[in-house]
């Protein structure tokens, strides 16, 4: 299994409340230095700024805030997510936006060299396929394995989608909720973005041969 791709990479903290129109937005332009000149759009219930020509993009909504680089390349740490959230963190602290958690999001295209992505889904998390597709009466041409799992305090999310004989399209949400959450200093949300990528890089291979 290989990682032939980054589809989309983001950090979101997540509030108890997020208070809009009070959210100063000429500092929310400046996260990313003042020698970019952001596009901001606003309505009453989202705020976005994106940072041309970086895919970059700061959502502020739903009481929370995304940062995202959505488009396909690149790789995981190009560009420093963990820093924008915290600069974005600061802009709305105080009692009104309290943090009740924060979550990391990769997604990934991987390429299997040497077996079929679906038949390798099929035979870890379906191997009885025929007796459903007897009930089903009918193919079974796609299997999408949804994967809720918790190690230590983190909740874990992993989403395998086969696409192809051969390409396997791969989400993985790292979500940290507790009493008492805080943001990580800006160094060691670096180190937990970048080792939870690491995990799931790890894991992947591992997980569709079927190793323990």
């Amino acid at each position: 299994m290989k990682i032939a791709k980054v589809l989309s990479q983001n950090i979101t903290l997540a509030y108890e409340a997020m208070d809009l129109p009070n959210i100063d937005t000429r500092k929310l332009k400046g996260v990313l230095g003042t020698e970019r000149q952001p596009t901001v759009m606003e309505t009453p219930d989202t705020i976005v700024v994106v940072f041309p020509p970086e895919p970059t993009v700061i959502q502020l909504g739903q009481k929370r805030i995304r940062i995202t680089v959505p488009e396909s390349g690149g790789k995981v740490g190009d560009v420093p997510l963990w820093e924008i959230a915290v600069k974005c963190g600061e802009l709305v602290s105080g009692s009104e936006h309290k943090l009740i958690a924060y979550g990391f999001n990769y997604e990934l295209m991987a390429l299997s060299e040497t077996s079929s992505a679906h038949a390798a889904t099929m035979r870890l998390f379906l191997p009885n396929s025929g007796a459903v597709e007897a009930i089903l009466g009918g193919y079974l041409s796609s299997f999408t394995p949804r994967l809720k799992f918790q190690r230590g305090q983190t909740q874990y999310d992993l989403i395998l989608e086969p696409l192809d004989e051969q390409q396997l399209k791969v989400f993985m949400n790292a979500h940290f909720e507790y009493p008492g959450v805080r943001l990580p200093t800006q160094d060691q949300l670096h180190e937990d973005f970048c080792k939870g990528y690491d995990y799931l890089v790890s894991v992947l291979p591992k997980l569709l041969a079927g190793d323990e």
